[in-house]
């Protein structure tokens, strides 16, 4: 039998194989797989006057060597929820901040739900990654994760969509 695999040595190799190809498929190597979206939402600006003012939120998109930024103010933040939760089930399963009726333009509140945004996004992409009726799912056949793909899962991460402001959006 020289030169022949046992059945076991061929699964594996056959593992390692497909590994390297979603890797390179990726564009990374297989420890970015673990984390290939990073997120952060390094800070808010006030947009808008009198009734119109209004605080956006800087959106940080990282899919492994692309990064771009978006900035986007609450509402849109809990329409994108509403909306994907309805599509994705597990989603339900996510905390959101909640909408405040008073005090949502005091700096603390503003931090705080700045905190808490980022938090939900993460969350929203782990859970997206994970689950097998995402488009996004890690183990999904032919499935290159860039810029393009997020953008086509969601509008909510699109440059322009919502631009109305001189920082993003309406």
């Amino acid at each position: 039998m020289d030169g022949l695999m046992s059945t076991s040595e061929a699964v594996y190799s056959l593992e390692t194989i497909l590994i390297r190809m979603v890797s390179r498929s990726l564009g990374a190597n297989p420890d970015d797989l673990k984390d290939p979206i990073k997120i952060n939402i390094p800070r808010y600006v006030l947009c808008g006057q009198g009734k119109d003012e209004h605080f956006e939120f800087e959106v940080k998109i990282t899919v492994l060597d692309e990064t771009w930024t978006v900035f986007r103010r609450y509402s849109r933040f809990r329409e994108m929820h509403k909306t994907l939760k309805l599509k994705y089930a597990e989603l339900a399963t996510l905390e959101f901040p909640p909408k405040k009726l008073f005090g949502n333009k005091d700096e603390r509140v503003i931090a705080e739900r700045r905190s808490h945004l980022e938090k939900y996004l993460r969350d929203f992409f782990s859970v997206m990654l994970q689950s097998a009726t995402s488009p996004l799912h890690i183990n999904k056949v032919g499935l290159t994760l860039s810029k393009h793909t997020i953008c086509e899962f969601s509008p909510f991460f699109k440059k322009g969509v919502f631009d109305y402001s001189s920082h993003g959006t309406g």
